[in-house]
């Protein structure tokens, strides 16, 4: 996840855009296409990166560990811009307030990564499970302030993640572990990232439609364009994304005056 601050803004306004707004005339190269196209040219390139990408070599951790920020990509333009002030209702009585989904799927990203670590890291005398005092806990992840405040907070927690497992060689791929009481192995450990980023995206899908916030176009797009975005950063092309991102924010610039 980039941290522009123009960037962001940029994404921000995109998402806010309804179908009608999408269709305002915007000019690319000597045509007149439409501000929908600004984000879809921008789809195509980071299609092309992503491509590109994925032809380098890179440890099978890197591969599983890059579904994962795509998740988190798609999670993040699901979210950004969200008003404060839906960050702590309750969608229906007894259920989680996105501030609460959120803390937790930080908390378990962290706890996986000390997991599958530990399963990689541990000598064979030493027990399956690491011990639970090891492991992160709610309250030790602040969720406080407003959505780019928490969603900073995931993206480093994710960055950690890739950091420490994102290069593992393949024979500890296979090495023994458990996830809850079942015995599996760091493979399925490390496709557990991705799997529960989506799951708990779902979740807050569920949560904003009943809260009534709308789902516009310009957000659907949005979605789509930051999972690329967390597939080509999760396979190692971040200066290629931050160059694709800069003429996303030139493309906001244009669209706001056409």
């Amino acid at each position: 996840m980039a941290g522009a601050t123009g960037l962001d803004a940029a994404l921000e306004r995109f998402a806010a855009l309804d179908e009608h707004e999408l269709a305002r005339p915007w000019p690319f190269r000597d045509k007149v296409m439409d501000v929908r196209y600004a984000l879809y040219r921008t789809i195509e390139e980071f299609q092309e990166a992503a491509v590109r990408a994925a032809a380098r070599r890179h440890a099978e951790s890197r591969r599983i560990l890059s579904l994962a920020q795509r998740a988190f990509g798609d999670l993040r333009g699901l979210l950004i811009g969200l008003p404060a002030d839906l960050l702590d209702v309750a969608p229906r009585a007894g259920e989680w307030p996105l501030r609460e989904i959120l803390r937790h799927i930080v908390v378990v990203e962290k706890r996986y990564a000390v997991g599958t670590c530990y399963a990689v890291e541990r000598a064979d005398t030493d027990p399956m499970r690491v011990a639970d005092g090891k492991l992160p806990t709610p309250a030790q992840v602040d969720a406080a302030g407003g959505i780019d405040e928490v969603m900073a907070r995931l993206a480093a927690a994710r960055a950690e993640t890739d950091r420490r497992l994102g290069d593992l060689p393949a024979a500890a791929m296979g090495r023994p572990t458990q996830w809850i009481q079942y015995d599996v192995d760091v493979r399925f450990r490390l496709h557990r990232f991705a799997s529960h980023l989506v799951e708990h995206t779902i979740q807050c899908e569920k949560a904003l439609a009943a809260l009534n916030w709308p789902m516009t176009e310009g957000r659907r797009i949005v979605r789509r364009l930051t999972a690329l975005i967390g597939e080509v950063e999760g396979l190692g092309g971040h200066g290629e994304a931050r160059r694709i991102e800069t003429r996303l924010v030139e493309r906001s610039a244009s669209a706001a005056t056409a």
